[in-house]
């Protein structure tokens, strides 16, 4: 933690409650900061995003002493529903955006007041296994076995779509046409008896959102299951609309708001699949948001050119691109030319030394980083699509190279604009209807074994593309 971003939280209690009081955060300095910070303050009154996180820290000390039976996953959500939205954006006149202000400015209250975050009236949870869910769609490969992991999962009846995770906000990047998502809340109301609350949408503009069912009653303890459909009506592709979605009590004791955030796109299917073997066949999804022409086209596959090279320990672990005359980073080019897709990788099966750290930089051919790979350890992969014609660089940094240097294996592809390959489309929908769904199946032969290879299904309107579908076959 730099010096100068270390936080105090500073509240003040009254006498007989746990009301936070407190309304400045102070934050400890050093007298010797970072530079362009003043220097010998050993305290700094301080505004922002820096200061939200120990705010928030000390709230949740707060909840967790008045509800020790609380998980971190209500914590968050009672903060969350019972914020107020009246904060303004950086400019400090227009109202603050989801993405400025996320649920909005935490009204913590007393432990006894309804309505606050200490009585929220309802709670969304998530344990261990639905974060593990949603991994499965927004990061596979954090698993050994994703295919194995995730299907156990799904059968033990855990959602698997990241938009599907069960907290408070509600977010679609990719919503095609239409598209649902599901939440569960639990009653947390202090009150005695059944408690109703009834669904009050604000609908982002260009949308419709619709919610089944629109009632919920509840005891304290009981949970329901509720679904929010939302479908484009003429919001433009390609730019966030907000909205919100609150339950009300019908007795006006609870509101329970819950953000809303949605971005239309022509079609939406998974970024990559995978598969293994010399031959083979996978099948995946795809869903329209537009109305015409739809074509798919493989493009591939390609096996990974290795490229063997030794890095040496960059002594001040800071990546420049004039390590390369040092020896703490090794430069490779790329002469990219008509290329759809371009990607390098150092797995960690690809380093001499189990504890070496090499990081990946990627440079276009204007002398601009426009990408990097900087994980724990080594386990580095970064992709281009569309990449400008021209020589591309990457380099790889030597961050941790015991004994001084290491050898390792560069593994990277080119896959073209043009179709053709090994890789076949089987079946497609040949035009494409709003809201739509259908399934594409590929397959491919003469996949070398104990090679890796990479491909990609691209799909379009005419003789527009809208995107890839990348296809990983590893046969290593």
């Amino acid at each position: 933690m730099r010096s100068n971003n270390s936080a105090l939280l500073c509240a003040r209690f009254g006498s007989g409650t746990s009301r936070l009081r407190a309304s400045r955060y102070l934050a400890g300095n050093s007298p010797v900061p970072d530079p362009g910070l003043p220097a010998g303050e050993l305290f700094q009154a301080i505004a922002g995003t820096s200061m939200s996180s120990p705010h928030v820290a000390g709230l949740f000390a707060l909840l967790k002493q008045a509800h020790p039976d609380w998980s971190a996953a209500e914590a968050k959500s009672a903060l969350m529903t019972s914020a107020r939205q009246d904060v303004l954006s950086n400019d400090r006149k227009t109202q603050a955006g989801p993405f400025d202000m996320g649920s909005g400015h935490v009204k913590p209250g007393r432990p006894g007041d309804t309505g606050s975050s200490f009585q929220p009236g309802l709670a969304y949870d998530a344990g261990f296994n639905e974060y593990l869910g949603f991994l499965c769609d927004a990061d596979r490969s954090v698993f050994g076995n994703p295919d194995a992991t995730c299907g156990s999962l799904e059968a033990d009846g855990v959602p698997v779509k990241a938009t599907d995770l069960n907290v408070p906000s509600i977010g679609v990047s990719q919503l095609a046409g239409t598209q649902t998502v599901t939440r569960t809340v639990t009653s947390v109301a202090k009150n005695a008896g059944v408690l109703r609350y009834d669904a009050q949408v604000s609908a982002p503009t260009g949308y419709t959102v619709s919610v089944s069912p629109s009632s919920l009653s509840l005891n304290r303890g009981q949970s329901a299951t509720f679904k929010v459909t939302i479908t484009n009506v003429s919001a433009p592709v390609d730019e966030w609309r907000f909205g919100s979605l609150t339950w009300k009590e019908q007795g006006g004791h609870y509101l329970v708001r819950s953000p809303i955030a949605v971005k239309a796109s022509q079609f939406s299917a998974p970024d990559e699949v995978t598969g293994s073997g010399v031959s083979g066949s996978l099948s995946f999804p795809v869903q329209f948001g537009y109305t015409g022409p739809y074509t798919a086209a493989a493009h591939g596959l390609v096996p990974a050119t290795l490229t063997h090279a030794n890095v040496k320990q960059d002594p001040d672990q800071t990546f420049d691109p004039s390590d390369t005359g040092a020896g703490g980073a090794v430069a490779h080019t790329f002469n990219l030319s008509n290329v759809g897709v371009f990607r390098a990788a150092i797995p960690p099966d690809a380093v001499d030394d189990a504890e070496a750290d090499l990081d990946v930089y990627v440079y276009n051919p204007a002398g601009e980083q426009v990408a990097s790979s900087t994980l724990g350890g080594t386990d580095e992969e970064v992709t281009i699509q569309d990449p400008a014609d021209g020589t591309w660089t990457v380099y790889v940094h030597g961050w941790q190279a015991p004994g001084g240097d290491t050898n390792y294996t560069l593994y990277s592809w080119s896959v073209s604009n043009a179709p053709g390959g090994n890789l076949t489309v089987d079946s497609a929908p040949t035009s494409a209807t709003i809201g739509e769904k259908d399934t594409i199946g590929i397959s491919w032969s003469g996949a070398t074994d104990g090679q890796w290879h990479l491909g990609a299904v691209s799909h379009n309107e005419g003789s527009t593309l809208l995107g890839r579908t990348l296809v990983e076959v590893n046969n290593r």
